[in-house]
Protein backbone atom coordinates (compact mmCIF):
# COMPACT_ATOMS: atom_id res chain seq x y z
CA UNK A 1 0.00 0.00 0.00
CA UNK A 2 1.15 3.79 -0.63
CA UNK A 3 0.87 6.19 2.07
CA UNK A 4 1.27 9.94 1.24
CA UNK A 5 2.13 12.55 4.28
CA UNK A 6 -1.10 14.29 4.92
CA UNK A 7 -0.45 17.99 4.63
CA UNK A 8 -2.06 19.89 7.47
CA UNK A 9 -5.46 21.80 7.65
CA UNK A 10 -6.06 20.26 3.89
CA UNK A 11 -7.91 17.25 2.92
CA UNK A 12 -5.07 16.75 -0.08
CA UNK A 13 -1.47 14.43 -0.14
CA UNK A 14 1.87 15.77 -1.07
CA UNK A 15 3.43 13.03 -3.35
CA UNK A 16 6.25 14.06 -5.57
CA UNK A 17 4.87 12.44 -8.71
CA UNK A 18 2.12 15.39 -8.49
CA UNK A 19 4.25 18.35 -7.52
CA UNK A 20 6.97 17.41 -9.47
CA UNK A 21 9.44 19.42 -6.98
CA UNK A 22 7.49 22.22 -6.85
CA UNK A 23 4.74 23.55 -4.11
CA UNK A 24 1.82 24.23 -6.41
CA UNK A 25 -0.84 22.39 -3.72
CA UNK A 26 -3.84 24.75 -4.21
CA UNK A 27 -5.95 25.43 -6.71
CA UNK A 28 -6.51 24.77 -10.38
CA UNK A 29 -2.61 23.59 -10.72
CA UNK A 30 -3.11 21.13 -7.95
CA UNK A 31 -6.16 19.26 -8.82
CA UNK A 32 -5.01 19.22 -12.84
CA UNK A 33 -1.47 17.28 -11.41
CA UNK A 34 -3.61 15.24 -9.32
CA UNK A 35 -6.24 14.05 -11.70
CA UNK A 36 -2.85 13.71 -13.86
CA UNK A 37 -1.21 11.07 -11.21
CA UNK A 38 -4.36 9.06 -10.72
CA UNK A 39 -4.38 8.64 -14.43
CA UNK A 40 -0.78 7.74 -14.66
CA UNK A 41 -2.02 4.98 -12.00
CA UNK A 42 -4.59 3.68 -13.79
CA UNK A 43 -3.01 3.59 -16.88
CA UNK A 44 0.28 1.46 -15.36
CA UNK A 45 -1.86 -1.16 -13.65
CA UNK A 46 -5.26 -1.68 -15.25
CA UNK A 47 -6.41 -4.06 -12.08
CA UNK A 48 -6.90 -1.01 -10.04
CA UNK A 49 -10.56 -0.60 -9.28
CA UNK A 50 -11.58 3.35 -9.13
CA UNK A 51 -13.57 4.25 -5.97
CA UNK A 52 -15.00 7.02 -4.46
CA UNK A 53 -15.30 7.37 -0.53
CA UNK A 54 -17.42 11.05 -0.90
CA UNK A 55 -20.62 11.44 -1.83
CA UNK A 56 -21.08 14.01 -5.34
CA UNK A 57 -23.67 14.38 -8.36
CA UNK A 58 -23.87 11.54 -10.31
CA UNK A 59 -23.00 13.56 -13.50
CA UNK A 60 -19.49 14.38 -12.02
CA UNK A 61 -19.01 10.66 -11.02
CA UNK A 62 -15.99 8.39 -12.53
CA UNK A 63 -17.50 6.45 -14.85
CA UNK A 64 -17.60 2.47 -13.41
CA UNK A 65 -16.01 4.02 -10.07
CA UNK A 66 -17.19 1.87 -6.78
CA UNK A 67 -19.29 4.40 -4.74
CA UNK A 68 -19.02 4.74 -1.15
CA UNK A 69 -20.62 2.02 1.18
CA UNK A 70 -19.89 -0.59 -1.88
CA UNK A 71 -16.64 -1.37 -0.45
CA UNK A 72 -14.34 -2.47 2.57
CA UNK A 73 -11.05 -1.07 2.76
CA UNK A 74 -8.74 -4.40 3.74
CA UNK A 75 -5.70 -3.47 6.27
CA UNK A 76 -2.93 -5.20 4.33
CA UNK A 77 -0.17 -3.78 7.19
CA UNK A 78 -0.14 -6.04 9.87
CA UNK A 79 0.84 -3.25 13.29
CA UNK A 80 0.71 -6.02 15.76
CA UNK A 81 2.77 -9.45 14.60
CA UNK A 82 1.91 -11.48 17.10
CA UNK A 83 -1.73 -10.89 16.40
CA UNK A 84 -3.39 -13.87 14.26
CA UNK A 85 -3.87 -12.18 10.92
CA UNK A 86 -7.26 -11.56 9.33
CA UNK A 87 -8.19 -14.01 6.86
CA UNK A 88 -8.11 -13.02 3.06
CA UNK A 89 -10.90 -13.21 0.79
CA UNK A 90 -11.82 -13.90 -2.62
CA UNK A 91 -13.23 -10.08 -3.69
CA UNK A 92 -9.89 -8.34 -2.07
CA UNK A 93 -8.61 -6.09 -5.01
CA UNK A 94 -6.15 -3.17 -5.34
CA UNK A 95 -7.99 -0.05 -5.61
CA UNK A 96 -7.43 3.76 -6.21
CA UNK A 97 -9.15 6.83 -4.25
CA UNK A 98 -10.45 9.11 -7.37
CA UNK A 99 -12.68 11.31 -5.50
CA UNK A 100 -12.50 12.10 -1.52
CA UNK A 101 -10.63 12.17 1.62
CA UNK A 102 -6.92 10.34 0.75
CA UNK A 103 -7.98 10.87 -3.31
CA UNK A 104 -4.97 9.12 -5.17
CA UNK A 105 -4.07 6.56 -2.43
CA UNK A 106 -3.70 2.84 -3.67
CA UNK A 107 -5.20 0.65 -0.98
CA UNK A 108 -6.65 -2.78 -0.80
CA UNK A 109 -10.42 -3.16 -0.48
CA UNK A 110 -13.47 -5.64 -0.58
CA UNK A 111 -16.19 -5.25 -2.97
CA UNK A 112 -18.81 -7.50 -1.65
CA UNK A 113 -21.68 -6.44 -0.14
CA UNK A 114 -22.08 -9.94 1.98
CA UNK A 115 -18.52 -10.56 2.22
CA UNK A 116 -18.53 -13.32 5.00
CA UNK A 117 -14.94 -11.77 6.38
CA UNK A 118 -15.15 -8.19 6.32
CA UNK A 119 -18.84 -8.25 7.23
CA UNK A 120 -19.64 -9.19 10.92
CA UNK A 121 -23.52 -9.17 10.00
CA UNK A 122 -23.00 -11.48 6.94
CA UNK A 123 -20.36 -13.72 8.76
CA UNK A 124 -23.15 -13.79 11.83
CA UNK A 125 -26.28 -14.99 9.29
CA UNK A 126 -23.95 -17.65 7.81
CA UNK A 127 -22.78 -19.21 11.26
CA UNK A 128 -26.80 -19.03 12.31
CA UNK A 129 -28.01 -20.41 8.67
CA UNK A 130 -25.22 -22.29 7.15
CA UNK A 131 -25.27 -23.66 3.63
CA UNK A 132 -26.77 -27.13 3.39
CA UNK A 133 -24.19 -29.75 2.90
CA UNK A 134 -25.09 -33.52 1.88
CA UNK A 135 -25.77 -36.01 4.44
CA UNK A 136 -23.27 -38.61 5.52
CA UNK A 137 -24.20 -41.90 3.36
CA UNK A 138 -25.58 -44.58 6.54
CA UNK A 139 -24.77 -47.92 6.86
CA UNK A 140 -26.65 -50.41 3.98
CA UNK A 141 -27.57 -47.66 1.95
CA UNK A 142 -29.88 -48.47 -0.91
CA UNK A 143 -29.57 -46.81 -4.27
CA UNK A 144 -32.96 -45.84 -4.07
CA UNK A 145 -32.52 -43.82 -0.43
CA UNK A 146 -29.07 -42.58 -1.77
CA UNK A 147 -31.20 -40.90 -4.33
CA UNK A 148 -33.91 -39.66 -2.10
CA UNK A 149 -30.54 -38.04 -0.07
CA UNK A 150 -29.48 -36.49 -2.99
CA UNK A 151 -32.90 -35.41 -3.97
CA UNK A 152 -33.35 -33.68 -0.31
CA UNK A 153 -29.79 -32.15 -0.81
CA UNK A 154 -30.99 -30.56 -3.55
CA UNK A 155 -33.90 -29.04 -2.96
CA UNK A 156 -32.45 -28.01 0.32
CA UNK A 157 -29.47 -26.30 -1.64
CA UNK A 158 -32.00 -24.62 -4.24
CA UNK A 159 -34.18 -22.85 -1.11
CA UNK A 160 -31.25 -21.61 0.71
CA UNK A 161 -30.13 -20.10 -2.52
CA UNK A 162 -33.54 -18.77 -3.26
CA UNK A 163 -33.22 -17.20 0.42
CA UNK A 164 -29.97 -15.38 -0.46
CA UNK A 165 -31.02 -14.20 -3.63
CA UNK A 166 -33.79 -12.47 -1.62
CA UNK A 167 -32.00 -11.36 1.52
CA UNK A 168 -29.13 -9.81 -0.96
CA UNK A 169 -32.02 -7.89 -2.96
CA UNK A 170 -33.32 -6.35 0.28
CA UNK A 171 -30.05 -5.62 1.16
CA UNK A 172 -29.84 -3.96 -1.92
CA UNK A 173 -32.82 -1.81 -1.99
CA UNK A 174 -31.90 -0.65 1.84
CA UNK A 175 -29.06 0.45 0.25
CA UNK A 176 -30.91 2.21 -2.71
CA UNK A 177 -32.80 4.05 -0.17
CA UNK A 178 -30.19 5.01 2.12
CA UNK A 179 -28.41 6.52 -1.00
CA UNK A 180 -31.20 8.67 -1.74
CA UNK A 181 -32.00 9.60 1.62
CA UNK A 182 -28.18 10.66 1.46
CA UNK A 183 -28.17 12.52 -1.81
CA UNK A 184 -31.29 14.32 -0.43
CA UNK A 185 -30.09 15.37 3.11
CA UNK A 186 -26.82 16.93 0.86
CA UNK A 187 -29.44 18.20 -1.28
CA UNK A 188 -31.60 20.23 0.92
CA UNK A 189 -27.83 21.45 3.29
CA UNK A 190 -26.98 22.68 0.03
CA UNK A 191 -29.90 24.59 -0.27
CA UNK A 192 -29.62 25.82 3.29
CA UNK A 193 -26.07 27.32 2.81
CA UNK A 194 -27.19 29.32 -0.58
CA UNK A 195 -30.66 30.71 1.43
CA UNK A 196 -28.23 31.60 4.51
CA UNK A 197 -26.20 33.17 2.12
CA UNK A 198 -29.11 35.15 0.47
CA UNK A 199 -30.58 35.91 3.85
CA UNK A 200 -26.73 37.46 4.91
CA UNK A 201 -26.70 39.72 1.61
CA UNK A 202 -30.35 40.76 2.95
CA UNK A 203 -29.00 41.92 5.55
CA UNK A 204 -25.86 43.84 4.83
CA UNK A 205 -28.12 45.94 2.45
CA UNK A 206 -30.71 47.02 4.96
CA UNK A 207 -31.24 50.42 4.40
CA UNK A 208 -31.73 52.84 6.96
CA UNK A 209 -35.62 53.92 6.12
CA UNK A 210 -38.00 51.14 4.16
CA UNK A 211 -39.01 51.81 0.83
CA UNK A 212 -42.80 51.22 0.53
CA UNK A 213 -42.24 48.07 -1.23
CA UNK A 214 -40.23 46.78 1.39
CA UNK A 215 -42.30 47.91 4.13
CA UNK A 216 -44.74 45.65 2.23
CA UNK A 217 -42.30 42.67 2.30
CA UNK A 218 -41.98 43.22 6.36
CA UNK A 219 -45.36 43.69 6.71
CA UNK A 220 -46.29 40.12 5.02
CA UNK A 221 -43.44 38.00 6.89
CA UNK A 222 -44.64 39.86 10.02
CA UNK A 223 -47.59 38.30 9.80
CA UNK A 224 -46.58 34.94 8.57
CA UNK A 225 -44.57 34.32 11.90
CA UNK A 226 -48.15 34.05 13.66
CA UNK A 227 -51.12 35.24 12.64
CA UNK A 228 -53.15 34.74 15.22
CA UNK A 229 -51.36 36.90 17.17
CA UNK A 230 -53.04 39.66 15.25
CA UNK A 231 -56.56 38.54 15.81
CA UNK A 232 -57.94 41.76 17.22
CA UNK A 233 -56.82 43.47 13.76
CA UNK A 234 -58.25 40.81 11.51
CA UNK A 235 -61.55 41.34 13.78
CA UNK A 236 -61.76 45.22 13.22
CA UNK A 237 -60.70 44.95 9.29
CA UNK A 238 -63.92 42.20 9.41
CA UNK A 239 -65.99 44.18 10.87
CA UNK A 240 -68.21 45.19 8.40
CA UNK A 241 -68.58 41.64 6.52
CA UNK A 242 -70.15 39.59 8.55
CA UNK A 243 -69.86 36.91 6.06
CA UNK A 244 -66.80 37.02 5.44
CA UNK A 245 -64.97 33.65 6.15
CA UNK A 246 -61.28 34.44 5.58
CA UNK A 247 -58.73 33.43 8.43
CA UNK A 248 -56.90 35.83 10.22
CA UNK A 249 -53.73 35.34 7.94
CA UNK A 250 -55.95 35.97 4.50
CA UNK A 251 -57.93 39.02 5.77
CA UNK A 252 -54.39 40.41 7.18
CA UNK A 253 -52.28 39.63 4.23
CA UNK A 254 -54.83 40.50 1.13
CA UNK A 255 -55.43 44.06 3.21
CA UNK A 256 -51.78 44.62 2.87
CA UNK A 257 -51.64 43.67 -0.41
CA UNK A 258 -54.66 46.36 -1.05
CA UNK A 259 -53.14 49.45 0.70
CA UNK A 260 -51.68 52.24 -1.05
CA UNK A 261 -48.26 52.93 0.06
CA UNK A 262 -48.53 55.99 1.82
CA UNK A 263 -51.15 53.84 4.28
CA UNK A 264 -48.58 51.14 4.67
CA UNK A 265 -46.90 53.15 8.02
CA UNK A 266 -50.21 53.73 9.77
CA UNK A 267 -51.29 49.71 8.68
CA UNK A 268 -47.83 48.65 10.58
CA UNK A 269 -48.57 50.68 13.99
CA UNK A 270 -52.06 49.49 14.15
CA UNK A 271 -50.63 45.71 13.66
CA UNK A 272 -48.11 46.45 16.24
CA UNK A 273 -49.84 48.57 18.77
CA UNK A 274 -53.63 47.41 18.57
CA UNK A 275 -53.01 44.81 21.52
CA UNK A 276 -51.46 47.62 23.88
CA UNK A 277 -54.88 49.76 23.76
CA UNK A 278 -55.60 47.61 27.08
CA UNK A 279 -55.35 49.20 30.11
CA UNK A 280 -51.47 48.13 31.09
CA UNK A 281 -51.24 46.45 34.53
CA UNK A 282 -48.70 47.73 36.69
CA UNK A 283 -45.74 45.55 35.54
CA UNK A 284 -46.33 46.32 32.45
CA UNK A 285 -44.74 48.83 30.10
CA UNK A 286 -47.24 51.39 28.46
CA UNK A 287 -46.16 51.22 25.11
CA UNK A 288 -48.54 53.42 24.02
CA UNK A 289 -47.65 56.39 25.88
CA UNK A 290 -43.98 55.81 23.88
CA UNK A 291 -46.07 55.37 20.94
CA UNK A 292 -47.70 58.71 20.60
CA UNK A 293 -44.73 60.36 21.88
CA UNK A 294 -43.12 59.23 19.05
CA UNK A 295 -45.53 59.59 16.76
CA UNK A 296 -48.71 62.01 17.55
CA UNK A 297 -47.14 64.20 20.39
CA UNK A 298 -49.98 65.98 21.83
Amino acid sequence: MRHFPRRSGYNTYLFSDVTDGDQCLDGPCYQIKLTAHIDREIAARPELIQIENGWRNAREQRPGAVQRGHFREVETVVENPDAEPAPPCAAAKPAIIVYGKRVGTTLTVCTDDDCPVHDPRAAAEQAAAPAPSLAPAPEAETQEEAGERQRNYEQQRKEYEQEQERKAEERKQQFERQKEHEAERARREKLHKARVSKFDRIIDKAPAMFSAAQLRVFLRALVNIDPYTFDDVAEHLAANDENNEQSSEEILLSTIDGLPDDKLTGFALRLVFTGHTAIPRESEIGFLTETEAAFAPP
